[in-house]
């Protein structure tokens, strides 16, 4: 890619993003932070798991989630 690195991409890209776009980079990369020091360096290539099955399961876990707060806010 030209010889520029990822780092170096990922702040060029965040140079051009707002402070909301950025808050949501800072809490996926947060989340990736917090999986490394749970489980290691990812490394798609060699990780086993089926990501899409992994990716319903949490969508569905995040959707029960939000209803229970929209509900428990209605009360």
């Amino acid at each position: 890619m030209d010889g520029v690195s990822t780092a170096e991409r990922l702040v060029e890209l965040a140079a051009e993003l707002g402070a909301d776009e950025l808050g949501v980079l800072l809490l996926v990369a947060e989340r990736l932070r917090i999986g490394r020091q749970r489980y290691g360096a990812l490394d798609v290539a060699s990780d086993h798991r089926d990501f899409e099955l992994e990716s319903l399961e949490e969508i569905a876990d995040a959707l029960v989630y939000a209803a229970c707060g929209l509900l428990r806010g209605r009360t």
